[in-house]
């Protein structure tokens, strides 16, 4: 596949490949075709790998021992299996059309199955790992250096030597850590669902199932996508719908407090499997496709706490309080806390002393809704008092731990107040 001419190119586009343009780890099918032992021993090297006990190339290279004995054919048969992600084949023809010169780089996937996955992409350069053969079988052992992150960068390099390229004209499209070095040699990256540590060093982040949404960064030197800034406010908007579907929660409850309790600690817990094995690679519908959506740049691909807290304060307030108690707190954190999110990201411009991260407009957007819930449940002074009490607590560096701490202080609250007849 030869590379466009010199002086139509408007520079190179390289892709990685697992969490990329595959929808599913490599690896990891190769493994559960193998059998289920060698799956679940390779699911925990992804384990290890993803809590940083052992680094890419070692994962890789205890991988593909697991596999020992098995053909290339076997492997060319699993590559065919795996499902590209959506608009993976549109955007680099797209990219092709434009002038671009496509290149796939991966540590994990054999370089025959990258090549035959570029010819269905149109990709003009593919480097993937070397494996050593003998009578025709995998002996276990890898060649050269490519499934290692500085591996990959050098292969990159000798893609860009052969077509006469430079890092300076280069974008990636990435999303773990084994693409760091990539990512801080290249002109420009783009981490699309990343992990935490690509997120904090990417040019630009995409959240996304569809990759022909990359095409907004197009063409060359266009960097008015998805800003900082829009990102937070459409993750805002997504994270907190889902939060404000909590609001059924005391409507159950009124009818079967025992149902709406199990309810809630099953969603929690079905949340719990599905982050462990959505960091693996392994999605569980609905659960994983909905936390990927909604995770902030900081939290992608590492343990999102935020929901887990969610569901437990939820739990928490519903099994120790009152239920009108029980509601004014599970509403501030369903409507209050997503009101201040929403209105925060989109207009607020004066950021609190204490915390930077948080405004004062959307403080002062759940100082509002808090009091307005309470009023229905407790004295006009009470009610300011629960609104003021969870602004507080909010506008706190505390993370995700006020989907914790909102309902169970709300809930006390109302409690006291009902207690010194304060309703």
């Amino acid at each position: 596949m030869e590379p466009s001419p010199r002086g139509q190119r408007r520079g190179v586009v390289a892709f990685d490949v697992d969490g990329v343009l595959l929808r599913r780890l490599f690896l990891l099918r190769a493994a559960r075709d193998a059998g289920p032992i060698v799956w679940l021993r390779t699911f925990w090297l992804g384990f290890q790998l993803k809590v940083g006990a052992i680094d890419v190339r070692e994962a890789v290279e205890r991988a593909y021992l697991l596999l020992a004995g098995r053909t290339m054919a076997d492997l060319l048969a699993t590559g065919e299996t795996l499902r590209l992600t959506d608009g993976a084949t549109e955007l680099c023809g797209r990219l092709r059309e434009s002038g671009y010169l496509v290149a796939l780089v991966s540590a994990g996937v054999p370089q025959e199955v990258l090549e035959r996955m570029a010819a269905r992409l149109g990709a003009q350069a593919a480097y993937g790992v070397l494996l050593e053969r003998l009578d025709g079988r995998l002996t276990g052992r890898l060649l050269g250096e490519r499934h290692s992150a500085r591996g990959k960068r050098r292969s990159l390099e000798r893609v860009l030597e052969r077509w006469g390229a430079g890092w300076h004209e280069t974008t990636v499209i990435v999303d773990d850590a084994s693409n760091m070095d990539i990512v801080d040699a290249a002109w420009r990256s783009i981490a699309v669902n990343p992990e935490i540590a690509v997120t904090k060093r990417a040019s630009f982040v995409l959240h996304t199932g569809n990759l022909m949404e990359l095409l907004e960064f197009f063409p060359e030197g266009h960097t008015t996508g998805i800003t900082p800034h829009w990102l937070a406010v459409r993750h805002e908007l997504f994270r907190k719908g889902i939060h404000i579907c909590a609001v059924v929660i005391p409507l159950i409850a009124g009818w079967s407090k025992p149902f709406a309790l199990w309810l809630v600690s099953s969603a929690t817990l079905l949340f719990v499997l599905s982050e462990l094995f959505r960091l693996l690679g392994v999605a569980l519908p609905l659960f994983s496709l909905v936390t990927w959506r909604a995770m902030r740049a900081g939290e992608a691909r590492g343990v999102v706490l935020g929901p887990l807290l969610y569901g437990v304060g939820i739990w928490l307030a519903l099994r120790f309080f009152p239920l009108p108690a029980a509601t004014v707190g599970i509403l501030t954190l369903a409507v209050g806390d997503g009101v201040a999110s929403i209105v925060g990201r989109m207009f607020g411009k004066t950021p609190l002393l204490h915390n930077p991260g948080k405004t004062f407009v959307g403080s002062l957007s759940l100082f509002g809704v808090g009091a307005i819930v309470a009023m229905f449940y407790v004295s006009v002074p009470w009610a300011l008092a629960v609104g003021l009490a969870v602004s507080l607590l909010e506008s706190l560096p505390i993370g995700a731990f006020d989907n914790l701490l909102l309902p169970l202080a709300s809930a006390g609250m109302v409690s006291l107040a009902s207690a010194v007849g304060a309703v």
